[in-house]
C-alpha cells in the first residue's frame, strides 16, 4: 500500500513540476521579456493554462494507473502460479489416495483370491518337479533354513517315537495340546 501511495504522490508532484516547467518554457510567468508586468492576461491564456494543466494531470493519472495495473498484473500472475502449483499438488495427492483406496478395496481381494486359488497347485507342481524341488531344497539347506527340521527328523528316527519337548510344559509334541 505504501508503494501505491508513493507512486500517486510522485505523479502529483511530477504534474506540478511539469506545469511549472511549461509555464516557464512558454514564458507565461516571466514579466521582463517584452510584456508589461501588470498587463491582464486574456481569456485564451487562462484556457491554454487550464488545458495544459489538465493534460499533464491526466497524463500523470494515466501513468499511475498503468503502473498500478502492471503491479496488480504481476501479483495476480504470481498468485495464479502458486494456486496452480497447489492445485496440482492437491490433485496428485487425491489421485494417489483414490488409487490406493481402489487397490485396497477392489484389486487386493481379487488378486489374493486368485493367488490363494492358484498357489497350492502351482507350488505342489513345482515341488514335484525333481529339478526345481531339488534346487529349492538345496538353496534352503545352504541358507540353514532346514537345520531345525532335519534335527527333529533325526531325533524321531533315533528315538522311534514322538518328540520330547521340555520348554513348553508338554512332554510330547504329538499329544493333544502340544506342538507338531
Amino acid at each position: 500500500m505504501g508503494k501505491v501511495s508513493a507512486t500517486i504522490l510522485g505523479a502529483i508532484i511530477g504534474g506540478f513540476a511539469a506545469v511549472a516547467a511549461i509555464v516557464f518554457w512558454f514564458g507565461w510567468g516571466l514579466p521582463g521579456q517584452g510584456q508589461a508586468a501588470y498587463i491582464d492576461p486574456t481569456r485564451a491564456d487562462y484556457i491554454d493554462l487550464l488545458l495544459t494543466v489538465a493534460t499533464i494531470f491526466l497524463g500523470a493519472v494515466g501513468l499511475t494507473v498503468t503502473v498500478g495495473a502492471l503491479v496488480v498484473g504481476l501479483v495476480a500472475l504470481k498468485t495464479l502460479r502458486e494456486i496452480k502449483e497447489e492445485a496440482a499438488d492437491g490433485a496428485k495427492d487425491a489421485a494417489a489416495q483414490k488409487i490406493n483406496e481402489t487397490m485396497a478395496t477392489e484389486l487386493e481381494p481379487n488378486v489374493k483370491a486368485k493367488v490363494d486359488e492358484a498357489l497350492p497347485t502351482a507350488l505342489q507342481a513345482a515341488l514335484l518337479n525333481d529339478e526345481l524341488g531339488h534346487k529349492i531344497m538345496s538353496e534352503m539347506a545352504q541358507r540353514g533354513e532346514l537345520d531345525e527340521v532335519l534335527e527333529r527328523v533325526a531325533m524321531r528316527i533315533q528315538g522311534g517315537g514322538p518328540e520330547a519337548y521340555t520348554d513348553n510344559g508338554n512332554e510330547y509334541a504329538d499329544d493333544e495340546g502340544g506342538q507338531a
